[in-house]
Parts: structure tokens; C-alpha cells; sequence
């Protein structure tokens, strides 16, 4: 069963834990999760498991001789008591790197992996466009040099650069390059990043991170909650 979030398209995947607690639910009612990535509401109903059996139901007459059936599902969780109904679905936040194979890259992980991310990369622009149609990323970093070309006309860049605020807003979008000057906030409000960093720099990135997200999320903090408010 997948749960997604009408507020931002996260999509959260289901627990074992999750899906007995909605079996007990009585007809009309609801359990209340919080999505990890834009922190609104997600109303989960008794029906949502209905609709994953109608699929399944549906899928059974192609399951031929040749199709091995999954496992049972883990029960062992059972000993250690009953959901709890505000218990929160959640997601380690996903990073994604476009820098090409070196130091640089591996430093830039290993700061994004010490914060807490699940840092992966992309074997180049068409393999990251393809994973962007698929997954929702907290944070993103690419170098100007990554693909080829110049910045402008890197189809990656203008892919964020053109993206609907609706998403973009809620990904950190750094921009690494031997041309940009680290923190230079007018820098990175031509280029549609949210931090710049330059090329010298990527040892301290760790820092440069932990130095940057608090003044971003303090800075837009405000705005995004009034617009949670506002439904928009």
C-alpha cells in the first residue's frame, strides 16, 4: 500500500504496523500521519486497504506456475503491543549528488551521510531527470561542470530552475563550480540555487551545510508555513 501526500506528492511506503491498525479502524474513521517532507496532515482510511486487496484480486490471474509467490509478511512485531494512532510514517530525507567521480564527490556524500541523508548519485543528466519523475529529494548538489556545456545550458539546471515552486521549494538545491565564492547568496539567487559552493571548498562541506540550512529554513521558514496555511 502506498500512502501519497496530496499537499506535495511524497509518496511514504507502508508498514505491517500501519496496515493492522487500519483493519481495527471502525467505517468513517480516520488515522492522522504527518508527511515527512512538507509536515501536513494525510488521512489514512480502512479503504486504502480495500483498493491494495481490488488490485491484488485483479493481478491473480496472471500469476502463472513460473511466478513465485512473496513471503508472508513479518508478524514478530506483534509482541511489542498495539500501533500507537499518531505514530508518524517516516522517511530518511534523499539526497542526490551530480558530481563527477573524485574527492569532491566523496566528500560531499560523506557530509550529506554524517546529516542524515540517504546520499545517492546519477550516471549522468538523463539518468537524473529519470529519477527525479520518481523520487522526491530534500536536498540535490550539482557541479556546473557535470554533463558537459556550460551552466546555462545544462538540461538539469533548467529543469530545477524551471520547476514549479509547488516542489522546489522544499528541495535544497546546491550548485558546486571553481567559479562560484562559498555563501555568496547573490551568486546563488542568478543561478536559482540555494547555496553555492566553490570547488576548494567541498572539504569543509559538512559545515558549509550545517551553516546554511538553519539560516535557509530561517529565512523561508516563515513563508512556507503561511503557505501550508493557506493551502497553497
Amino acid at each position: 500500500m502506498k500512502i501519497v501526500c496530496k499537499a506535495c506528492g511524497k509518496t511514504h511506503k507502508s508498514t505491517p504496523k500501519l496496515e493492522a491498525s487500519l483493519q481495527t479502524l471502525q467505517p468513517g474513521s480516520h488515522l492522522r500521519m504527518k508527511c515527512g517532507q512538507c509536515g501536513e496532515p494525510i488521512l489514512l482510511g480502512r479503504d486504502m486497504l480495500h483498493q491494495s486487496v481490488e488490485l491484488k484480486d485483479q493481478a491473480a490471474p496472471f500469476i502463472g506456475k513460473q511466478v513465485k509467490p512473496p513471503e508472508p509478511p513479518d508478524t514478530s512485531w506483534l509482541e511489542d503491543g498495539a500501533f500507537e494512532e499518531d505514530e508518524i510514517v517516516s522517511d530518511i530525507p534523499q539526497a542526490m549528488v551530480l558530481m563527477p567521480e573524485g574527492p569532491g564527490r566523496d566528500q560531499v556524500i560523506k557530509a550529506l551521510t554524517g546529516l542524515g541523508y540517504r546520499a545517492e548519485t546519477a550516471l549522468d543528466i538523463d539518468h537524473a531527470l529519470e529519477r527525479m519523475q520518481f523520487f522526491n529529494y530534500s536536498s540535490i548538489v550539482m557541479h556546473a561542470d557535470f554533463g558537459g556545456g556550460s551552466l546555462d545550458d545544462n538540461p538539469f539546471h533548467r529543469y530545477m530552475a524551471t520547476m514549479n515552486m509547488a516542489r522546489r521549494r522544499y528541495i535544497f538545491y546546491v550548485l558546486v563550480g571553481p567559479a562560484f565564492s562559498t555563501f555568496y547568496n547573490l551568486q546563488a539567487l542568478a543561478t536559482s540555487a540555494n547555496l553555492v559552493v566553490k570547488d576548494k571548498d567541498t572539504p569543509y562541506f559538512g559545515v558549509i551545510l550545517r551553516k546554511s540550512i538553519p539560516d535557509y529554513e530561517e529565512l523561508f521558514g516563515p513563508y512556507m508555513e503561511e503557505l501550508k496555511v493557506q493551502r497553497k
